[in-house]
This record gives C-alpha cells, structure tokens and sequence, in this order.
C-alpha cells in the first residue's frame, strides 16, 4: 500500500485550520528549516575549524623560535588559526612600531628589537581582544539556536490556546460536548504545541553542542596564544 501524506489524518487537520493557526505553523515550518541550515553549516564549519587548530597546535608545538612561527602561521594562514597568528604579528609589530624598534625583528628575531614589561602587557591585551572578536565571529547564528528554542514552545502554545478558543465556539455552536464533536477542534489545536517542540527541541541540542565546540575552539585558541607569547618573550625579551 503506497504511503501518502497528503491523504492522512494530520494532514486534513491541518487543511481544516483557521488562517492565524495555519500561519503560525508555516511560521514554525520555515524556523525549522532556517534552523536546520544553521546546524548542518555549522557542524562543518566547526568541524573543519577544530581539525585544522589541531594540525596548527601540533607544528606550533614543534616551533623552536620565532621565526619558526612566523613559518607555520604562514602555512596555516587561510585557516582559522593561522588568521588569528597573522593578527598576533600584526599587533606586535605595530608594537615594535610605535617604540620605535625594528619592524624586521617579527620576521627574523632582530637582536636589537625589543620589548619592554608595558609592551608585554599591551601585546596580551590586544590578543585578548582578538581572541574575543574571533570567538564573536563565531558565533554568528548560533542565537537563532537559543531563542528558537525558548520561543519555538511559546509560539506552538500561543497557536494551541487560539485553536481551543475556536474549538470551544464550535461547541457551543453545535450544543454538544461529545468526543466527535472535541476531538477534531483538540487534534487540530495540539498539533501547532507540537509542531513547536519539534522546531525547539533540536533547536536546544544544537545549541549547547555548538556552545561545547566553541569552548574547545576557545581553549585551543588560547594554547595558541601561550605558544606565540612564549616565543615573543624568548625573541624580544632581553
């Protein structure tokens, strides 16, 4: 027997539906679809994002001065990263700069550049609001996640309570309280709460998952950070 879903129960309480409820459910329907987008991008993105800071770990691991590092940053520099290292350089050069130093002591650990207790302190700053703008970066999105999941239930219910309303009139219109009579007007004012909790439910997984992956990006970025202020100190530190 050939499945249809035009021909079940569902979808004929779903034609029956009065325009508002009918409204909020394709309302729903492209939140689900606009949320799934979001999730598959994502798990991809994150994906590819947490191999690569790895692979970039690892060589950094192996770095033995700055120069080195200089090296693996430019390998790594069309990943995330190696476009974090590359704003890192960006920063401490402008630092040695402005101090009227030796800008050629980022590209090969110049003896005569060097960087003062204040210098350090601005250069960590600075990474720290790279390390933020990245992070923020990567966010993107990842909100819709959370509010679709807080108001997915919210607008389900809110579509509910207007179908029970019309379900209650035609009650009372037809002057009778039997099951024919409420179960139709019941199905077709649950089925917008559960079309909300299917939209707020993945939603909500998605959410704190991408949130867990985030953080260990995070962490990896700043195990990045460690490694390239420890070779700036060797390099610069007199």
């Amino acid at each position: 027997m050939e499945f249809s879903l035009f021909q079940t129960a569902t979808w004929q309480l779903i034609r029956q539906m009065d325009w508002f409820a009918a409204l909020i459910l394709l309302g729903l329907f492209c939140l689900s679809v606009f949320c799934v987008a979001i999730m598959a991008s994502k798990f991809m993105i994150f994906r590819r994002h947490r191999r690569e800071l790895y692979q970039l770990l690892a060589s950094l691991k192996t770095a033995k001065n700055f120069s080195e590092l200089i090296a693996i940053s430019r390998e790594y520099k069309e990943t995330l990263g190696g476009r974090y290292l590359m704003q890192c350089l960006h920063e401490i050069r402008q630092i040695l700069d402005k101090g009227n130093k030796p800008a050629a002591g980022t590209e090969g650990g110049d003896a005569t550049a060097t960087l003062t207790e204040k210098d350090l302190d601005n250069l960590e700053l600075a990474i720290g609001q790279i390390m933020d703008t990245t992070i923020l970066e990567e966010e993107t999105y990842l909100p819709v996640l959370s509010v679709s999941a807080a108001a997915a239930p919210l607008i389900g219910l809110f579509g509910t309570i207007w179908g029970l309303i019309h379900a209650f009139i035609d009650i009372g219109q037809e002057k009778s309280a039997d099951i024919a009579t409420v179960a139709p007007g019941m199905a077709e004012a649950l089925i917008v709460t559960l079309a909300g909790l299917i939209v707020a439910i993945p939603a909500l997984v998605a959410f704190h998952y991408f949130a867990n992956k985030l953080r260990m990006i995070e962490f990896t970025l700043t195990q990045i950070s460690d490694i390239f202020i420890k070779r700036a100190k060797q390099a610069f530190v007199k």
